[in-house]
């Protein structure tokens, strides 16, 4: 028997999340969206159509996915970890507009027994576990994290792309300097939210660092650079082009300021095409394995703390230390 699943929020990420779950053999019971009755046309007669998630909350179904805008998440989940019968939920990224409100969801999820996971698309996939895994089968520790991209807004791709320093260094960042474009161009995703470029630096324990520059400056696909003593791996993503750079083994004895050499680089096969629906599908699968932790979570918590902290870091000009302090956690930003 198919497992089914709730959709709240049908806008481009919706969208991708409804290709996911028909990829995976769902059936998907109901859809909510303010704008349905424009998009009842292109859907199945058979999924029930809502412009009011609170109609939503007596539902029961293996999966609930909220692909809404980050202003409503609290609410939306909320009102389903403490009133509502699934037990499995999956939202978008960013996980909310404040600090204090990214914990309120930590909190309830917990406290309530829901299975949340936030959709950073990147830690399930096999792309960036085999990436993780080049630096284990060397027996080499990343020190260096470098993200070079177009701005699409540093909530939406700081939640993706700080992610990642979680994942390679396995550990908490302690501070951050960050500077946030002030470009005034108008959110692609309406002129109602603010979610500007920036860059900076994300400092973690044993002075291992992410540099971002997620700035409004080019139009070129993004990169990920990661960086050990030995090994240098950039991902081009979007293309699915992999490049290993190493140290000879000649030159590992060496000091690291010899570096006048030619280092032997090797073209790597990716696990997976890019492709955000796809990568969808890997956290539904996730969600539904059998051991189950709220690291995803706390992770996601952490992230927004940086994201945070990097307009904190620019208004301030200052470097920010984590976690946050109390006093910033009201700090609102209206996230797409």
């Amino acid at each position: 028997m198919s497992k089914t699943a709730i959709l709240i929020g049908y806008g481009g990420m919706g969208k991708r999340y409804f290709q996911a779950l028909k990829n995976l053999k769902f059936k998907v019971k109901a859809i909510c969206d303010k704008n349905i009755n424009m998009l009842s046309g292109e859907l199945p007669k058979n999924i029930l159509l809502e412009k009011n998630y609170h109609k939503l909350i007596n539902f029961d179904a293996d999966l609930l996915c909220v692909a809404a805008n980050t202003k409503s998440r609290l609410d939306i989940l909320n009102l389903f970890c403490k009133n509502g019968k699934i037990k499995k939920i999956i939202t978008e990224k960013p996980l909310s507009t404040s600090y204090k409100n990214c914990l309120k969801i930590q909190k309830i999820a917990k406290r309530h027994k829901i299975r949340l996971l936030i959709n950073t698309h990147r830690s399930y996939s096999p792309n960036f576990l085999f990436l993780k895994n080049i630096f284990n089968k060397h027996q080499e520790k990343p020190t260096k994290i470098f993200i070079n991209s177009p701005s699409a807004g540093l909530g939406n791709m700081g939640s993706t792309f700080f992610d990642l320093g979680l994942l390679f260094f396995n550990e908490k960042p302690k501070k951050i300097f960050g500077i946030i474009d002030k470009t005034g161009t108008i959110n692609p995703r309406g002129k109602e939210f603010y979610d500007p470029g920036g860059y900076g630096t994300i400092i973690f324990n044993n002075k291992r660092k992410l540099f971002f520059d997620l700035s409004e400056n080019t139009g070129l696909p993004y990169t990920i650079t990661i960086r050990s003593k030995n090994l240098e791996v950039t991902f081009d993503e979007i293309n699915n082009n992999v490049t290993l750079k190493q140290r000879p083994k000649k030159m590992e004895k060496k000091p690291l300021y010899f570096y006048l050499f030619k280092p032997k680089i090797t073209k790597l096969k990716v696990k997976h095409k890019f492709n955000v629906y796809k990568m969808t599908c890997f956290t539904i699968k996730e969600i539904f394995k059998k051991k189950f932790s709220y690291k995803n979570l706390d992770n996601a918590v952490i992230v927004m703390s940086c994201i945070f902290a990097t307009h904190i870091s620019s208004k301030n000009n200052e470097i920010i230390s984590l976690p946050l302090k109390r006093k910033f956690h009201n700090i609102n930003i209206n996230f797409a």
